[in-house]
């Protein structure tokens, strides 16, 4: 019964695979159909400073790795444009050592992002994001700002994989 029934599956995703369904964000068979796209630095609207590179970077990897898009240098040459602007970065104290000390800081990102399709100019998908994360503060300064930057950078990964399913519904 079981065998029966394995078959039946395997020949229900044969026959899905056939009609041109495929798992989203897979590569297209044909590599010549794939969109470029662009993903020029991010406006920052906040007071850190380095959050341009840093969460363009994290959606450029994320897209290269997917293979659904050919990710290119410049806005020139691409079909697509993926447009970042960090709008805020706030910082609250989340867990308490004492009534005067924290020892856990949450970070707060409000990141809008725009998907525009080169030719015409036209929006194809608008979104703001509001991404947290917690990280441990460390009484040495230095040591501080490293798990604070450890944070942001996993909010842009978490980021870069919202905009990742999102776009491919998209595109």
């Amino acid at each position: 019964m079981a065998v029966c029934r394995l078959g039946v599956v395997a020949l229900l995703l044969v026959s899905l695979w056939g009609c041109g369904y495929r798992p989203l964000g897979a590569a297209p068979s044909d590599p010549q159909v794939r969109p470029t796209m662009a993903i020029p630095l991010f406006a920052n609207r906040s007071t850190e400073v380095g959050l341009e590179a840093m969460f363009a970077t994290a959606l450029i990897n994320a897209f290269a790795q997917t293979g659904a898009v050919k990710v290119v240098p410049g806005d020139r040459e691409a079909d697509l444009v993926l447009e970042g602007k960090v709008r805020s970065l706030d910082n609250t104290s989340v867990a308490f050592d004492s009534v005067t000390r924290s020892s856990v800081r949450r970070v707060t990102l409000r990141i809008e992002i725009t998907l525009r399709q080169k030719k015409g100019d036209k929006v194809l998908w608008k979104d703001t994001q509001v991404l947290q994360e917690d990280y441990v503060v460390d009484p040495n300064y230095h040591f501080g700002e490293a798990t604070k930057t450890e944070g942001i950078q996993r909010a842009a990964i978490t980021l870069a994989r919202r905009v990742l399913d999102k776009v491919l519904l998209v595109i």
